[in-house]
């Protein structure tokens, strides 16, 4: 048989350029496919974000899944929760619910679970590298009960919150304050500071600061309602010390220094932040004057957010009118006689015990008992004003006068987050 030298080298011509636009096919899609995968990569990794929940009241149930849900009690550490864990509180437990990127202190969000509430946290995400375009995104489902969310001002890429209730879904678009309550015949969306987007049955509303909307099973979302009246201005500190006057710190012993108070960023999160160093008694007061009428008003609720790192003096002193925090409303009843009601807060020690009275045995009545708080843990206290004096057979406030921020005691530092009055 003899070769065709001609053919041999067509043949050869044709597999070298074969093996070179292959090569070039390779290389090519090497080179695309490569930066392609490395920036989708990027852009699509994630870790979870920190979620960790404390108990301010009672026990709180976290189920992951898991034989046993873990169990969260007063003064113990949080515990973490993951996608997939359902949130419980009974008739007795209230718990709260603080969101940090991972690895840092940086508050992204914060919920306060009412009793009786059921939550699910399905989704709690964060871009892993900062090139990537995503948002960090957390999704709850409120299955039932009362939930208050705080969404403070985040300077890098907002956190994007989305809620699911039995009626509706609700995204929060703003930074803010929300409350949602949820059951098995509506859901009520209310808008304190920020913006909502309200979506059910394929229509929706949004909802600007001071508005609220209510979702009733099957229906679509009520056009935006008035809300509660807040009596107090610039209660979560956001605008520094407008609305606010600062009075001298009272120091019992000259050789002792004053403390420190000041509006200060924690955590991202505007705070009234006071601390003292020293012996003997120092105090420092806070007020805003309110003068508004509440003739009408069937309930007044109080509400504040706080934190008591640290006190010296057990319970609230000797007569009980130390107190790390205290807070005054001076009002007029409707028979126009001027009153006080009064509350004080602290940490350390047994209030009852000798010495350490559990009321101001100074202040005038009604000497309300003085809550116990969680040591170094942020919680948040609310009572009805009509409801807790009429218990205490006090008449209903007609007009409110002023509203005091006390801290006072022999060294202590304390963190006030938000305080608010509303009126229904």
């Amino acid at each position: 048989m003899i070769t065709n030298p001609h053919q041999n080298g067509r043949d050869r011509q044709r597999l070298a350029w074969m093996i070179m636009l292959g090569s070039f096919f390779v290389c090519a899609v090497i080179t695309i496919a490569v930066p392609l995968g490395v920036n989708a990569y990027l852009q699509n990794a994630t870790e979870f974000l920190s979620v960790i929940v404390q108990a301010n009241q009672g026990t709180v149930s976290i189920d992951d899944g898991s034989d046993v849900p873990q169990a969260v009690r007063v003064g113990e550490p949080g515990g973490g929760a993951e996608p997939g864990a359902t949130i419980l509180t009974d008739a007795t437990a209230v718990a709260l619910m603080s969101i940090f990127m991972p690895n840092s202190e940086q508050l992204l969000a914060r919920l306060y679970v009412y009793s009786n509430t059921s939550v699910v946290l399905e989704q709690s995400n964060t871009p892993r590298f900062s090139i990537s375009d995503a948002k960090p995104t957390v999704q709850f489902d409120l299955a039932g009960g009362r939930m208050r969310l705080t969404v403070p001002e985040f300077e890098e890429r907002p956190l994007q919150i989305t809620i699911t209730t039995p009626q509706g879904t609700i995204a929060i678009q703003e930074p803010g304050q929300y409350d949602l309550i949820a059951d098995n015949e509506e859901t009520q969306v209310t808008v304190q500071a920020g913006k909502a987007h309200v979506v059910a049955v394929g229509h929706y509303v949004d909802l600007n600061a001071s508005q609220r909307s209510v979702i009733p099973t099957g229906e679509m979302p009520s056009v935006p309602l008035g809300i509660e009246r807040n009596l107090i201005q610039n209660g979560d500190f956001g605008d520094g010390w407008n609305h606010w006057r600062q009075y001298a710190w009272d120091i019992e012993r000259s050789d002792q220094p004053a403390g420190h108070i000041n509006v200060e960023s924690v955590n991202g999160e505007p705070t009234l932040y006071i601390i003292r160093e020293g012996e003997g008694h120092a105090g420092v007061e806070v007020r805003q004057t309110i003068n508004q009428d509440v003739t009408d008003a069937e309930t007044l609720l109080f509400e504040v957010d706080f934190r008591i790192i640290g006190q010296t003096l057990a319970v609230c002193g000797s007569v009980g009118s130390e107190c790390p925090l205290m807070v005054r409303i001076d009002y007029d009843d409707v028979n126009g006689n001027s009153q006080v009601w009064l509350r004080g807060f602290y940490t350390q020690g047994e209030g009852g015990a000798p010495g350490t009275p559990d009321v101001c045995e100074t202040c005038p009545p009604p000497r309300l008992v003085h809550y116990k708080a969680v040591p170094d843990q942020v919680l948040s206290f609310e009572t009805d004003l009509i409801e807790e004096l009429k218990q205490q057979a006090f008449l209903p406030p007609r007009h409110i006068k002023s509203i005091s921020l006390l801290a006072s005691g022999h060294s202590f530092e304390l963190e006030i987050l938000r305080v608010a009055i509303l009126v229904e």
